[in-house]
């Protein structure tokens, strides 16, 4: 990680989905939705140009400002956006649900110190346990397999540390669970070498001010 890493510093340029006019497919647009619910409680899909969604055909891919074909208008709206969290902050604040333990205090420093994410994924339990790599889990891993079976959507991450990765799964209706697996399955767990002084931070505000 670079010095001075910070939530801050590691904000990232607003993604957009793209499009192409229905009737003028040679031109990408930047899709987006609107805050007014269309249908079945859905948001309205448009894109920053004004195209309603009728009116244009969505691709999964990215829209890119400097592509030679994207819309000028899209391409002024998505490059003036404003800038959005990076991983590390939006996984930051999704694990402060999770139950206090020193695995959690661990997982939280990391990100703060820009931790590196090897995945973040999300899709129907089962299908995601693979990703958990619960074979490796030397800490944790009871905790985890209740939420890695069934088809309830759940997401997984792995966060990179230089003895291990922690593993986390975070449920769509149940509070995020932590795990850690160690490079060397021999050494101590992790959570054992904490410590945990009177002058630490609570856990939501060891990032910010």
């Amino acid at each position: 990680m670079a010095e001075g890493w910070s939530f801050a510093s590691a904000r990232e340029p607003a993604k957009f989905g793209c499009a192409e006019q229905r009737d003028s497919p040679e031109v990408e647009h930047a899709r987006t939705s609107t805050a007014d619910s269309f249908f079945c409680g859905l948001p309205r899909a448009v894109t920053l140009c004004g195209l309603a969604e009728e009116e244009f055909v969505a691709i999964l891919r990215h829209f890119e400002p400097d592509a030679e074909h994207a819309c000028p208008r899209c391409r002024a709206e998505a490059l003036s956006a404003p800038t959005v969290p990076c991983g590390q902050e939006r996984l930051y604040d999704r694990v402060l649900e999770a139950a206090p333990s020193p695995l959690l205090t661990r997982l939280l420093q990391a990100l703060c110190t820009g931790a590196e994410l090897g995945i973040w994924i999300n899709g129907p339990a089962e299908m995601q346990a693979i990703y958990a790599h619960l074979d490796r889990i030397t800490e944790g891993r009871d905790a985890l397999l209740p939420l890695l079976t069934g088809r309830d959507y759940v997401g997984v991450a792995r966060v990179s540390h230089p003895t291990g990765e922690f593993i986390v799964v975070l449920p769509e209706s149940n509070k995020p669970v932590i795990a850690w697996a160690a490079t060397n399955t021999s050494a101590p767990v992790l959570s054992t070498n904490i410590s945990h002084g009177q002058g630490d931070p609570p856990p939501g505000r060891m990032c910010r001010p």
